[in-house]
């Protein structure tokens, strides 16, 4: 007997990377869409505290009827959730500059899509071929704080984020 499937890990410390991409036309961005100059990479902005996207997905218990001994679940709804995105601020810096770019990129209402890309590492730059997740994203208002305490403190934003439409996931950047 042969021996059972036993995949490589994909390793994923050091090799994710977060964009903020405006415009996603299709299910999978494009490599245009992934470099346009209003494609934000976030991995060295967002704080690890941030609350990523999850799914949630009812286990419901089927109706008994009359003549049943046993009672089986079936799959309910699937619900998609945002979260909280703390992210480096510089209150100082100037508009445009690294440290506000991300601040004034997503004003309250902002629709727009953030896309996970795994398994690569991060100076490598978006390709065709390379596969991605994909979650389209309303944000609320953005509002400075801090994060950190004592020696450890930074300048930080914080915003909430919805996702507002089924994502989509393991999808190839299109040419």
């Amino acid at each position: 007997m042969a021996e059972p499937l036993r995949p490589t890990a994909a390793l994923t410390h050091g090799r994710e990377n977060w964009y903020l991409v405006t415009t996603v036309a299709g299910s999978a961005p494009t490599t245009a869409e992934m470099t346009a100059t209003s494609t934000l990479d976030i991995t060295h902005i967002a704080f690890a505290s941030t609350g990523q996207p999850s799914q949630s997905t009812n286990r419901v218990t089927a109706e008994r009827r009359l003549g049943d001994t046993t009672v089986a679940e079936r799959i309910g709804d699937t619900s998609y959730q945002g979260g909280d995105m703390l992210y480096a601020f510089s209150p100082q810096a100037a508009a445009a500059s690294p440290g506000k770019k991300l601040y004034e990129l997503i004003p309250a209402g902002t629709q727009a899509f953030l896309v996970r890309r795994l398994n690569i590492a991060r100076a490598t730059a978006p390709a065709a071929g390379q596969f991605v997740d994909v979650f389209p994203v309303e944000f609320g208002p953005s509002m400075p704080t801090k994060s950190g305490d004592g020696e450890a403190a930074e300048a930080a934003a914080t915003c909430s984020f919805a996702v507002t439409d089924t994502p989509t996931f393991n999808v190839a950047i299109a040419a």
